[in-house]
């Protein structure tokens, strides 16, 4: 068994060989890979093989084959390895093309559909490897996750966050109506139609205002809510049975639009919403974040 005094004075240049010669399984291809001599790998593997107590490979033929105690730690030793490597790559410059990361982005579930799609097509060349997760926004929690970095960025309505969190508009987009062509019949709907209208209101929480009700209440405005639902693709479905109206923003309207439904004009004017992008001052000192956001800002607010 290695001792703790053997681990620590461990060459990390040898966890390299480990890693070419278990995914190689062959002397010579391993060396090709970190273009270094057969008689290197070979050294190498017998200094890995004092150091932790254990074969790690059998030749078979042209093979070298690992053992059962190799098939089951290595794996989690070179996942440490590439993690890593990803962790290093935050430092100084960095070349988009081999970036390899995983950035978190919160935003909300309604928005989601407008927003990841087209994020993950405007990265998909300049860095192919490089990997967004989608997470769950949570307003009452966000700007401690920007600051702990559990989060880089996040999407959502324009907020008054404070330094350090910043923010900036991605986009713009008015009010309208999504309607069912099988209820409603005429392009358009008046005041009266409107106020005298059941409505539908999607919101994650359960009570509350939610983002029209903002709108709304600048101009006086009291609307009849019956149902209030988690997500638009409920609101659609629900759309589709019952005559009921869906205010939201024109940008989300067109990303649940079906051949069963239209979108009409609000028969009063409400002021326009903004979705902003969110980030932590940081995130201006890190190459890759700070890339990252400015290519977000520049893209959306170009299109």
């Amino acid at each position: 068994m290695a001792t703790l005094k053997q681990i620590t004075q461990l060459d990390f240049n040898l966890l390299k060989v480990l890693e070419a010669l278990y995914q190689n399984q062959n002397m010579t291809r391993a060396a090709e890979q970190l273009n270094i001599t057969p008689s290197a790998v070979s050294h190498a593997v017998k200094r890995l093989r004092e150091v932790l107590d254990d074969p790690l490979f059998e030749r078979r033929g042209h093979q070298m084959l690992p053992t059962p105690v190799c098939r089951r730690v290595v794996p989690d030793v070179l996942a440490l390895l590439s993690q890593l490597r990803m962790t290093l790559q935050s430092f100084g410059d960095f070349d988009p093309a081999s970036v390899n990361q995983h950035l978190r982005l919160a935003i909300h579930e309604a928005i989601e559909p407008l927003f990841l799609p087209e994020i993950l097509a405007l990265f998909s060349e300049t860095a192919p490897q490089l990997r967004f997760d989608s997470v769950v926004l949570d307003r009452d929690v966000l700007t401690m996750q920007l600051e702990s970095g559990e989060v880089d960025f996040a999407i959502d309505v324009a907020r008054p966050l404070s330094f350090p969190i910043q923010h900036a508009r991605l986009v713009t987009s008015e009010f309208c109506l999504l309607v069912s062509e099988r209820f409603y019949g005429d392009d358009r709907i008046s005041t009266k139609q409107y106020g005298l209208g059941q409505h539908i209101t999607v919101s994650n929480r359960p009570t509350g205002k939610v983002l029209e009700d903002i709108a709304f209440a600048q101009l006086g405005f009291n609307r009849d809510v019956q149902v209030r639902c988690q997500n638009y693709r409920t609101a659609v479905e629900i759309l589709l049975q019952q005559p009921f109206l869906l205010t939201l923003p024109r940008s989300i309207a067109s990303a649940y639009l079906r051949s069963e439904l239209k979108v009409l004009e609000l028969p009063f004017k409400v002021p326009v919403v903004e979705t902003h992008l969110y980030w932590h001052a940081q995130n201006q000192s890190d190459g890759l974040l700070n890339w990252v956001g400015e290519g977000l800002l520049q893209h959306f607010n170009t299109i």
